[in-house]
């Protein structure tokens, strides 16, 4: 008899630790795939966006700028309704973007560079009007505040390493926030190792033990089920699937999320695609919350493990002779 005790106290020091090693595997599983949500929704998102629209207005208002001042409408429209739109909005774009940068210092340093770069830019498209009568001068400045604006070959989609023209400057901030987002929705090989190999050896490794367990009590002691380990088999064969699948829609809704920041075009409509992604994330936020129940399930799971063994060691005690 005093055999068999040992063997159930074994038993039940080894299913409490597999209990506590399936809670920490698949705490760390699911929370390094659901941490990064709020902050892709929340900072990433509206950084990126705002950057990407002031490149965008930025690059129109040289375009309305122009045309205004060689079309032949200057004396009387002035610079044209859209080039001050467009000004405007990339004004407030840049000051957004200032307040909500996710690259850090230097990014914050840069934008605030830009900004002033934006200020005597709009003072050289102001000189191409004010000298709009001299062709030679308009032309003048209206090739100096291209130049500030989109560095020296007049490009506004290549950016060489070094420029320091706005938009190149922009593009170098835009470039380390979208290496962020990659990090902050990436899967990793780290997510990869706990959810193919780690959490499938540590939940297969209890459910077979709680299996064999229950098998080795009907022999033993003449009963076909003991209920607390039939509640911790069923608790574990749901629950771990059921946060797989759950892990699984949150990695997609971030994967959407970077493919739908990743757009070229998204500074033509940055206000779509904010939405578009403030719904993509906002799928994800219970399925978040849900990692708050894994520590009380792994509790849960030892407690039932304490209750269904307990009971037939205590039968085993060693007695007084």
């Amino acid at each position: 008899m005093t055999g068999t005790r040992g063997f159930l106290v074994r038993r039940l020091m080894t299913l409490l630790l597999l209990s506590a090693a399936v809670t920490a595997v698949l705490f760390t599983a699911y929370y390094g795939v659901s941490r990064n949500t709020h902050a892709v929704r929340d900072e990433s998102a509206p950084a990126i966006l705002q950057v990407a629209a002031a490149e965008v207005a930025l690059d129109d208002s040289y375009d309305g700028a122009e045309r205004s001042l060689t079309g032949g409408t200057g004396d009387i429209e002035g610079l044209g309704e859209d080039y001050r739109t467009t000004l405007s909005t990339a004004n407030q774009a840049l000051a957004q973007a200032l307040k909500s940068t996710t690259a850090g210092t230097s990014a914050r340093q840069s934008l605030l560079t830009v900004t002033g770069l934006v200020s005597s830019y709009g003072d050289l498209i102001q000189q191409a009007y004010v000298n709009r009568d001299n062709a030679a001068l308009r032309d003048a400045y209206l090739g100096y505040a291209e130049t500030m604006l989109r560095g020296g070959d007049g490009s506004a989609t290549r950016v060489r390493p070094g420029d320091s023209d706005i938009l190149a400057r922009l593009a170098k901030v835009q470039g380390k926030q979208l290496r962020l987002l990659d990090q902050q929705t990436s899967f990793g090989w780290l997510l990869t190792l706990a959810w193919w190999v780690l959490v499938p050896a540590a939940y297969l490794a209890a459910a077979v033990l709680l299996v064999r367990t229950q098998r080795f009590l009907r022999h033993r002691f003449r009963r076909r089920f003991n209920p607390a380990l039939l509640v911790a088999t069923g608790l574990l064969l749901l629950a771990v699937p059921t946060l797989a699948v759950l892990s699984y829609q949150t990695q997609d809704r971030l994967s959407q999320a970077r493919t739908s920041l990743r757009q070229p075009n998204i500074g033509n409509a940055p206000d779509t695609t904010n939405k578009r992604v403030s719904t993509k994330m906002a799928e994800t936020h219970w399925r978040t919350g849900a990692v708050a129940w894994i520590p009380m399930g792994g509790v849960l799971l030892a407690a039932l493990v304490l209750v269904g063994l307990q009971p037939r060691i205590d039968e085993y005690r060693f007695r007084a002779r």
